[in-house]
């Protein structure tokens, strides 16, 4: 055994210079190889035309749209078909889905942890088995308690809530949301009922459900002694790349 040893301590010191760049060569080439695997994965684009909708003004627009994702499921490009539309943050929804696409930069809120994340445009939202799932490029994870804000003032809810506005109150499914316009009148979509409201505002309009309390007017989210502004400058926000248990 000590033989066997000795041998192969000379046999490396004399190839020591040859050995050497073999081991880097060999590391570079795994390097290479695991890189063009994964940019190919994400790069990789397949294109398939979708139904989709969304409401402008009371008024719902059904359309196709060519979504191209790559070998990941992320959403790389989105084109609406046949139709010229203006892609603001409202809400794009697949037809016959639990699946909600955002056509611009929003921030993900976790009122109990008073936290806030940028999320990339294009980010996906779904349902499957009965966890809601956030889905952009680097992750794929689901969550709970999180509400979606566009920075101005759209609001989408992955759980139901209630709009109270002065003396009215309007009950919201999951996956709905809520839109402040600036003459003071909310506009709301639901998705169970797929119905499309407006509520005029007097005094205060708030959001609530059994783990938050929003003031859609002040954009906060109102805490027993304390509350927490949202922000609307989202490079002050970092992006999401995991999402705390």
């Amino acid at each position: 055994m000590i033989i066997i040893k000795s041998n192969m301590l000379d046999f490396i010191k004399k190839k020591y210079n040859l050995l050497i760049p073999i081991f880097l060569i060999v590391v570079l080439s795994v390097a290479v190889i695991l890189y063009t695997r994964e940019y190919k994965s994400n790069r990789y684009v397949e294109t398939e035309d979708i139904e989709v909708y969304q409401y402008f003004s009371g008024v719902k627009m059904e359309y196709i749209a060519s979504i191209s994702r790559n070998k990941k499921d992320v959403i790389l490009d989105y084109l609406p078909k046949d139709y010229v539309v203006d892609l603001s943050s409202i809400p794009i929804y697949i037809k016959d889905a639990d699946r909600v696409i955002f056509p611009k930069e929003m921030s993900i809120v976790f009122p109990i942890k008073s936290s806030e994340y940028k999320l990339n445009s294009l980010t996906e939202l779904y349902k499957e088995n009965n966890l809601y799932y956030l889905n952009l490029k680097d992750l794929n994870q689901f969550f709970d308690h999180a509400f979606f804000y566009d920075g101005q003032d759209l609001y989408f809810f992955i759980d139901a809530v209630t709009i109270i506005v002065d003396d009215t109150k309007v009950e919201l499914s999951p996956l709905s949301y809520l839109n402040c316009l600036h003459n003071n009148i909310i506009e709301y979509y639901d998705k169970e009922s797929d119905t499309y409201g407006q509520i005029n505002i007097e005094d205060s309009a708030l959001v609530t459900n059994d783990y938050m309390t929003i003031n859609v007017n002040t954009d906060r989210i109102i805490y027993n002694n304390d509350f927490l502004l949202l922000t609307n400058d989202f490079s002050v926000l970092k992006k999401i790349t995991e999402i705390e248990k």
